[in-house]
């Protein structure tokens, strides 16, 4: 053999040592580059801070191998930071050979303060294959901003403007000091009529008896035999809001749960134990009408016996004459 074509074999040799040296250095980081790739799943909110009231949307994106089965929590609002679920869904789609899963969750809260939804476990396994896996998603933080938040400092004081002189005025001080008795006088009147007629009236029906006609009106209507188990707990606790408004005159009918709850602790009409009843039923009711949880029979008509008796241990007792 020819030494020329030796040096040659040679310096093949030598390029190709380098080449697979180059590759056993960086492909194993590759490799495994690729694994981690093989599933990821991320939390997000669609805004970072917020007023109260208003609402917002988490997400949790889960970017997997086609090969990949994933099965997404339950949430509820006790793993929420407290916020109130008002929509959800699943969105799924295929993007350069993997696919996305996206479930949203519709939020709200009257609650304010630094809020912090925390990572919640998505289950995975490849297809065909019994165990499952778990992949944590990243906390997310948010702030609540109060509505009193962005009021404008009132730092524009002026100083008083001089006396001006009352005799041009003197006319319209006239006038409004009749206008203000006339007011008087007829509200005066208004209410003497009002006291009148409010005597010669029948007494209104107790906000007890009205209860108790809407629930037995609600039994007849076979729900619960029907399937429609929503329209049942949502006609239940509006029975139940109306009440408690007609017995309290607590603004229940017009109030979120988280509102209506934050207003009840605050007021004493009812007593601890009754609260207690009343959080219970009202979760019950809410799981049913926003998270879509499907209960049992016999959990449908337990709800029912709980405003029954919140309805017994708090309605308004008949006066001895």
């Amino acid at each position: 053999m020819k030494p020329k074509k030796i040096i040659n074999y040679i310096v093949t040799i030598f390029c190709l040592c380098v080449f697979y040296s180059f590759l056993g250095i960086f492909y194993p980081a590759k490799a495994a580059e690729k694994k981690n790739q093989d599933i990821e799943a991320t939390a997000a909110v669609d805004k970072s801070s917020i007023q109260i009231g208003d609402k917002i949307t988490y997400s949790i994106t889960v970017r997997a191998n086609r090969d990949i089965e994933v099965e997404f929590p339950q949430a509820m609002p006790e793993k929420l930071s407290g916020f109130a679920i008002k929509d959800f869904g699943l969105a799924k789609r295929s993007l350069f050979g993997k696919n996305i899963f996206k479930q949203w969750y519709l939020l709200d809260t009257y609650v304010s303060g630094e809020h912090v939804i925390p990572q919640y476990v998505v289950k995975y396994r490849v297809k065909g294959q019994t165990e499952w896996h778990q992949l944590s998603t990243n906390e997310v933080k948010l702030n609540v901003k109060s509505v009193l938040d962005n009021a404008k400092a009132k730092n524009d004081i002026r100083d008083i403007k001089g006396p001006k002189s009352l005799v041009s005025y003197v006319w319209l001080y006239v006038l409004m000091a009749l206008i203000i008795l006339f007011v008087i006088a007829g509200v005066f009147i208004f209410i003497i009529l009002k006291k009148k007629k409010g005597q010669e009236n029948v007494p209104p029906i107790p906000a007890h008896i009205i209860a108790y006609e809407a629930l037995d009106a609600l039994e007849k209507k076979d729900y619960i035999k029907k399937g429609k188990i929503k329209a049942y707990y949502t006609e239940l606790s509006d029975i139940v809001r109306h009440y408690l408004e007609n017995r309290f005159n607590i603004r229940a009918p017009e109030m979120t749960t988280e509102e209506f709850l934050i207003k009840v602790k605050e007021d004493n009409a009812l007593s601890i134990e009754h609260k207690g009843l009343l959080r219970e039923f009202l979760s019950n009711c809410d799981l049913v009408k926003f998270a879509k949880y499907q209960p049992a029979v016999e959990e449908a008509n337990l709800s029912l016996s709980l405003a029954k008796r919140l309805i017994d241990q708090t309605k308004e007792e008949a006066k001895v004459l």
